[in-house]
């Protein structure tokens, strides 16, 4: 047998208070009721009052606490077992984590935003296998496909810029270490999400999206940013703006979204370019495509499901507290022959 709330049982603590009160209650009313006069005439006024009657209400009504916490605690015995297998596909959540990332120009950072779309999607796909690539100059897996995404939270949590040791932006390294971490067996299955700004240091993008299309890898691409661009700010350890992100003749760089690459990797690997926007249309959009696609097996579990028994002390509960409610406090009246 277990109990699938067992903090229920706290409420048993009442019963010993519950025994005080009751206690502290007799006393207090023979106190009153010396006061009154005379014991003994008082125990004549009084005969027809049943001390061992009131004992056993008390009594039901502690034991119809006891098994009313018993009923909330829950318990079940007698189990079967059931094979429950997951359906859906393999998806890469892919971060840029280029210090362009850190442009305010989609509040309150790209970077922030895109943790945000990666999240919600995250919550909305569940039930497909989920992992997380990063990226900059170089990439690698930061969370293996997985169906616990209470973990791949964790580690999207520890995601920001300048994670990835080696500047710049190259997407074939992030397309890269995605496809060597796709471990569905058949490749239709397998989908990649990029959340970038799209501004490509290095690297075809033109060889990149054939690769991929090649691999049956489908890449949706969410663009984070704004085609008018914003500077890229430097912070200190406080996290305040010192300075900005200059060229080789000072001035500050401006980062832009780069809308017709991005475009041009999601349509040739047969996936769709999103805009982010306020409404999180985009989020909307990509869960219904990723939703409607097939899905293979990804993992069977056997899991063990244990027979509800709570109605069985709910019952002696209800069984008890109806017995104390026809217990009479006074003794019969005895009629005189």
């Amino acid at each position: 047998m277990q109990f699938a709330s067992p903090d229920a049982f706290y409420l048993l603590l009442l019963i010993p208070m519950l025994v005080l009160f009751f206690r502290w209650a007799k006393g207090r009313q023979v106190r009153r009721t010396r006061v009154l006069g005379d014991a003994a005439l008082v125990q004549r006024l009084t005969l027809r009052r049943s001390v061992t009657r009131e004992s056993v209400k008390i009594g039901l009504l502690l034991a119809c606490l006891f098994f009313l916490a018993l009923a909330l605690a829950r318990p079940q015995w007698g189990r079967g077992e059931e094979e429950v297998t997951a359906q859906g596909v393999d998806i890469f959540l892919v971060l840029d984590t280029s210090f362009s990332m850190d442009a305010p120009d989609v509040a309150p950072s790209r970077m922030e935003r895109a943790r945000y779309i990666a999240s919600e999607l995250m919550e909305r796909l569940q039930g497909n296998r989920i992992g997380l690539v990063v990226f900059s100059g170089s990439a690698f897996v930061q969370c293996p496909l997985t169906l616990d995404y209470g973990a791949a939270r964790i580690f999207l949590d520890t995601v920001t810029t300048g994670i990835v040791p080696e500047p710049g932006t190259n997407i074939g390294q992030a397309v890269k270490a995605a496809r060597k971490g796709f471990v569905a067996r058949d490749s239709k299955y397998r989908v990649l999400v990029l959340l970038t700004d799209g501004e490509q240091s290095s690297g075809d993008v033109e060889g990149i999206a054939e690769t991929a299309r090649e691999q049956g890898i489908v890449i949706h691409s969410i663009g984070v940013g704004t085609p008018e661009g914003e500077p890229i700010p430097v912070r200190n350890e406080k996290g305040e703006v010192t300075d900005y992100v200059r060229d080789e003749s000072g001035k500050p760089v401006l980062s832009r979204l780069d809308e017709d690459a991005l475009s041009r990797l999601a349509l040739t690997t047969g996936g769709k370019y999103f805009r982010i926007s306020d409404q999180d249309k985009e989020i909307d959009q990509l869960t219904e495509l990723v939703v409607d696609m097939e899905g293979t097996e990804l993992e069977s579990q056997i899991y063990t499901n244990y027979q509800e028994r709570f109605y069985w002390p709910l019952m002696v509960a209800v069984a008890l507290l109806i017995a104390e409610t026809l217990i009479s406090r006074q003794r019969p009246v005895r009629e005189v022959p």
